[in-house]
């Protein structure tokens, strides 16, 4: 079931949907500031707040949940799929159990809507009566990515104590940083201070 009022998204951190998939943005939500460990989830509240900025399909049937819950499997989830995709990244074998383990949980049914220009679309609608179950939508995603993705395209922020991930899904495949305006500006003022110190050296 799902709310019969529509919130305002919140807004949105420039880094919050770097990824470009679903799975890979949860994984980012924990990253580091200028090498300092930044954390997004805090809250319960954080957790819905970004599942709505992220445009996950939630249930409003949460009255009955114990205070930190959510954050609490919201983060165990997070490190699970963290994890599964060092794993895969590096070669080797991930263990599925602990993902299997949310994807129990996952319960729900298909739901004809209307889409652009009359076109009818079918999308899932998710249980959400449990924690594990509100969190489905993520899990199957982390699912799909361990599945399904392209792992030479899934690839770690070259940028200096960057934690981020990404899908590069660019033309040529060639993206190095989890974004050009953060980790891109900071390799190329390094690289420029880099080549200035090396011209002072020679003309000292």
């Amino acid at each position: 079931m799902h709310s019969g009022h529509t919130r305002a998204a919140p807004r949105s951190h420039s880094l919050d949907f770097i990824g470009d998939h679903l799975a890979i943005n949860f994984i980012n939500t924990r990253r580091a500031d200028l090498g300092k460990p930044f954390e997004l989830f805090n809250t319960d509240k954080d957790v819905k707040d970004w599942l709505l900025r992220a445009g996950v399909a939630t249930s409003s049937e949460t009255a009955n949940w114990p205070s930190g819950r959510l954050l609490q499997k919201a983060r165990q989830l997070r490190e699970i799929a963290l994890k599964a995709v060092q794993a895969r990244k590096a070669g080797k074998r991930p263990s599925l159990s602990a993902l299997n383990s949310f994807l129990e949980h996952s319960i729900s049914r298909p739901k004809l809507v209307m889409g652009p220009g009359s076109k009818i679309e079918i999308k899932r609608v998710y249980s959400g009566r449990t924690v594990e179950e509100f969190l489905a939508p993520i899990a199957e995603s982390v699912a799909d990515l361990l599945a399904n993705g392209d792992f030479d395209l899934i690839r770690h922020c070259e940028g200096d104590e960057c934690v981020l991930w990404f899908y590069d899904r660019t033309k040529a495949h060639r993206r190095r940083w989890c974004s050009p305006t953060v980790c891109g500006n900071r390799a190329k003022v390094a690289a420029f201070r880099a080549r200035s110190r090396e011209r002072s050296d020679l003309t000292d």
